[in-house]
């Protein structure tokens, strides 16, 4: 887990010479404006060739009465410099939450909101892990920078909780772009912004949860996030929890949340997988197995910068659990048709004489727009047009579970709740 390679380190010291030689493509270049085709492996409806996900999903549960909560989930919000300087010019109306103004309703609809945090929010921290002085709410490329190595300002972590986000994912391959003095900063700025984490520790508390829990309907959910890499950059004080080489960590705390008096499910939100590649690989689906059956009832991962298909998984236990392998970019400067399309999902859940169980999923195609000169994400049923990437979409999770954005938000249309 601590150095994970060096070959991005490596392709940095090679940028003057080759463009973008890393083998880890790492979150793209936004003016790379090519078609899809060049670098986008579209959902062949299969992993690895063998059993095929995706299309409907229902659950056993559906129409179970009981107390009733809805989680809602995006992906990765990976703010490029075009993103950033959009903020800053909207200060004075609505800063990083003009990105996704048109579904803020959407997204306080639900009772619990997630996303993955995909970079630092460190103030005062060059891009070699220096404390320099602050330049502002400023994009200057050296404290608040773009790709390879993003950081974002502060004012990020206030918008996403004014927004109604109530938890997000702090390891990613992007954790430690701002190295260890950024990450403890981070973690400070989500404290003072009052937005729970989950995924990484701060340097001078090498023995706290690597978890985080959010409570809401009465509902105690425990939330759990790892990643695949940190691009090469050192790890020395263990600060993120890694995926695969943290596994057996990562399963003991499942296990010790799952059996916690009082926490009703265990949410595990991995960064994993191929980058635009819409197949999940055959390690994403055993790791994500195992982490069901250890006890989570629901993983939600992230990584590819493009969706991933979703699957309804029954442990060895006898529970019907949920998988969706890539929720994409929720907001990123990146062009191509596929990395702008994404989604938001809805997930039930329903407490039972049984225990706490899934009662169905739902979801609203979105895409990042541009218009009159503002990016933001939008929900494609309700702003029109953007039909290849609604085709695209529901190709991958059928029409089904499909949520109308004009209706009350549901998981389950068909029990009446």
């Amino acid at each position: 887990m601590r150095h994970r390679g060096t070959s991005w380190l490596l392709s940095l010291a090679l940028i003057p010479l080759v463009a973008c030689a890393s083998t880890e493509r790492d979150d793209g270049d936004p003016s790379d404006d090519g078609e899809d085709g060049e670098d986008y492996a579209p959902f062949d409806g299969k992993a690895d060739g063998s059993t095929g996900l995706g299309g409907p999903v229902s659950f056993s549960a559906a129409c179970t009465p009981g107390a009733r909560i809805t989680i809602g989930a995006v992906g990765d919000v990976l703010l490029h410099s075009p993103l950033q300087q959009q903020a800053i010019a909207k200060a004075s109306s609505g800063r990083f939450s003009s990105l996704w103004s048109p579904v803020k309703d959407l997204l306080a609809a639900a009772d619990t909101q997630y996303a993955n945090l995909e970079g630092p929010t460190a103030h005062g921290v060059n891009s070699s892990g220096r404390d320099v002085p602050d330049p502002g709410f400023r994009f200057d490329g050296n404290v608040y920078g773009s790709y390879p190595q993003f950081n974002y300002h502060g004012s990020l972590e206030d918008d996403l909780v004014a927004t109604g986000f109530d938890v997000v994912s702090t390891a990613n391959n992007h954790a430690m772009d701002r190295r260890a003095l950024g990450a403890d900063r981070t973690i400070e700025r989500l404290r003072e912004a009052g937005l729970p984490y989950t995924g990484t520790r701060h340097r001078n508390e090498a023995t706290a949860p690597w978890s985080t829990t959010t409570t809401a309907r009465g509902f105690k959910l425990a939330w759990l996030a790892c990643s695949f890499s940190t691009n090469g950059i050192p790890d020395a004080a263990s600060q993120v929890l890694g995926c695969w080489e943290d596994e057996e960590q990562v399963i003991a705390e499942i296990k010790k949340l799952r059996s916690t008096p009082g926490i009703d499910a265990v949410i595990v939100t991995p960064h994993w997988g191929e980058e635009y590649t819409a197949n999940p690989t055959r390690a994403q689906r055993d790791l994500g197995h195992r982490f069901l059956d250890a006890g989570a009832t629901l993983v939600l991962g992230s990584h590819p910068h493009v969706l991933e298909p979703w699957e309804k998984y029954k442990t060895a236990d006898g529970r019907e659990t949920f998988v969706i392998y890539s929720l994409g970019n929720f907001v990123s400067g990146q062009a191509q048709l596929a990395r702008r399309s994404t989604i938001l999902l809805y997930v039930g859940l329903t407490r039972t004489a049984a225990g706490v169980v899934v009662n169905g999923v739902s979801y609203v195609p979105m895409i990042m727009n541009t218009r009159s000169g503002v990016r933001a994400v939008e929900a494609i049923d309700r702003a029109g047009g953007s039909e290849d990437s609604r085709r695209q979409t529901v190709a991958m999770f059928g029409t089904a579970n499909l949520q109308d954005p004009a209706k009350p938000i549901s998981t389950t249309p068909s029990c009446g709740y």
